[in-house]
C-alpha cells in the first residue's frame, strides 16, 4: 500500500480524511470539496474535529442522504443539525465532525469569507475540484493570516467589548449570577481580542481562547486568570472589575496604535456605574 494512503500510521481523523478524499474522487457528483479548521491549517491533533464543506451538484444534492454519505467514512452514531445550522456528525470513535453541503453553484459564497478564513497551501484544504472553480476562490485565501490589526477590526473588537460589559455587568447588579457568568465569556472573547491585538498574536482570532496558553504573554495569562470566575456573586464582581479595568487598557492601547477615537463618554460612564453597582 502506498505509504501515504497508510492508514494505520494516521491519526483517526487523518485516516477519515483521506477515506473522504477517496469518497469524493469516487462520487460523480461532488464537483467541489474542501476542509477546513485545524487539519486544514496544520494544527490539528488527536483531539481535534473535522470539518468540510462538499459541493454536489445542483441536481443531484436534493436526493443526497448526507448521513448514508457521511457514514461511507465511519460510522455514525449522531448526526444533527447545532445551533448554528451546521450539520454536526459524532462518529463511533468519538471524532467529531462539521460538514456543510452546498450545491455546486453556490460555490462562490466562498468570497464571503474574506477576512476570516486563511489556508497555508492549496493542498491543506483543497480535496475535490472537477471545474476549477472551488481552487479560483480559494487562491486569495492561500497564505498567512490576515491582518486583523487595522482600524475597523479594532475599533468593532472595542464597540462589541462595551456593550457586552454593560450588559453583563446590568445583569450581575440585578444579583443573577448564573447568567452573568455566562456572559462573562462573551466579554472575555472581545477582552481575548484585544489582548492578542496589543501582543500581536493573531493567528487563532477565531476563536481567542485557542492555544491561548502558548500564545500570550505569561504575564498577559495570569492577568485574564484574575477575570474569571465561579458563579459566586462576589467573585463574579471582583472578575468584572477586572475585565473591565484590563479592557480599559487595552482599548487606549490598540486605539492609539490604529489612531481611531475611543468613545470616551460611555467608558468614563460605564466606569462609574461599575464601580457603583458592582465596586
Amino acid at each position: 500500500m502506498n505509504e501515504e494512503y497508510d492508514h494505520s500510521k494516521m491519526l483517526p481523523q487523518q485516516a477519515m480524511i483521506e477515506r473522504l478524499r477517496e469518497l469524493c474522487l469516487r462520487d460523480s457528483r461532488v464537483e467541489g470539496a474542501l476542509m477546513f479548521g485545524s487539519f486544514a491549517t496544520g494544527e490539528g491533533d488527536q483531539h481535534s474535529d473535522i470539518e468540510f464543506v462538499l459541493f454536489f451538484s445542483d441536481e443531484s444534492l436534493p436526493d443526497v442522504d448526507q448521513r448514508a454519505w457521511i457514514s461511507q467514512v465511519e460510522k455514525v452514531d449522531l448526526y444533527f443539525a447545532d445551533d448554528y445550522g451546521h450539520h454536526t456528525a459524532i462518529f463511533s470513535n468519538l471524532v467529531r465532525g462539521e460538514f456543510h453541503f452546498e450545491p455546486a453553484s453556490k460555490i462562490p459564497i466562498i468570497e464571503t469569507w474574506q477576512g476570516y478564513a486563511w489556508f497555508p497551501s492549496m493542498e491543506s484544504t483543497l480535496l475535490v475540484d472537477r471545474t476549477g472553480a472551488v481552487e479560483k476562490y480559494l487562491r486569495p485565501f492561500i497564505g498567512p493570516p490576515p491582518d486583523r490589526n487595522t482600524p475597523e477590526e479594532t475599533a468593532s473588537i472595542i464597540n462589541n467589548f462595551i456593550n457586552l460589559a454593560l450588559f453583563g455587568t446590568n445583569v450581575l447588579a440585578r444579583g443573577e449570577a448564573a447568567r452573568s457568568w455566562a456572559l462573562l465569556g462573551s466579554v472575555h472573547a472581545n477582552l481575548l481580542k484585544l489582548v492578542r491585538l496589543a501582543e500581536g498574536a493573531t493567528e487563532h482570532w477565531p476563536t481567542p481562547s485557542k492555544a491561548l496558553e502558548s500564545d500570550i504573554s505569561t504575564q498577559a495569562y495570569e492577568r485574564y486568570r484574575s477575570c474569571t470566575s465561579g458563579l459566586d456573586l462576589a467573585g463574579l464582581r471582583q472578575a468584572y472589575r477586572n475585565t473591565w479595568q484590563w479592557g480599559c487598557e487595552l482599548m487606549i492601547q490598540t486605539s492609539q496604535r490604529n489612531n481611531i477615537p475611543l468613545p470616551t463618554r460611555v467608558i468614563d460612564a460605564l466606569s462609574k456605574r461599575i464601580e457603583a453597582r458592582i465596586g
